[in-house]
């Protein structure tokens, strides 16, 4: 086994990745994180991109009010800025309404200690981990955790497309309808 300081993205990313599409739809992506009991997920365009992330802190903050966002006390990011409590239109539905974008990414060969830096510096819970521009897997905070604690990881399935929900029209019944490819 390798040392700590020699990982690498590639070698502690959960693959392939489970993401949503810009169209999907808040109850496709709170089904998806609840069935999946993820607490977020990258935003693919329809060329497969990643173009933003989001999170159920997102989702808690375009479906609550005063009191929601007073249990979370974080505020949402937007890019470098905040957006206020009254950012997200009342109609607001999709997730590229309420995404995080552009997103932070990283390449598999990404060093452990640079994407835990930028976890820090940025105050973010999963880096995209894109290759050749396509999505191919996701590190989170307790991805680069069990690294540190010298937890055996599965190992990743990178030649696998990530699995993608959300369509607009609600079809697969909150499913993951499609692979991108």
């Amino acid at each position: 086994m390798r040392s700590v300081s020699e990982l690498t993205a590639a070698d502690i990313m959960s693959a392939p990745a489970v993401a949503c599409r810009e169209e999907a739809y808040f109850e496709e992506i709170g089904e998806l994180l609840a069935d999946r009991e993820i607490s977020g997920l990258p935003v693919v365009n329809a060329g497969g991109r990643v173009v933003g992330v989001v999170s159920e802190r997102d989702l808690a903050h375009a479906l609550g009010g005063p009191l929601i966002r007073l249990v979370l006390r974080r505020p949402v990011h937007s890019g470098p800025l905040l957006r206020g409590p009254h950012a997200v239109p009342i109609d607001a539905k999709r997730a590229m309404d309420i995404m995080t974008s552009p997103a932070i990414i990283a390449d598999p060969g990404t060093p452990l200690r640079r994407l835990a830096q930028t976890m820090l510096e940025q105050q973010i819970n999963r880096i995209p981990i894109v290759y050749l521009g396509r999505l191919v897997g996701v590190v989170t905070r307790g991805d680069l955790l069990g690294a540190i604690a010298g937890l055996t990881h599965r190992e990743a399935a990178l030649g696998q497309p990530p699995e993608v929900v959300g369509s607009g029209a609600l079809d697969g019944l909150f499913g993951i309808d499609r692979r991108l490819g």
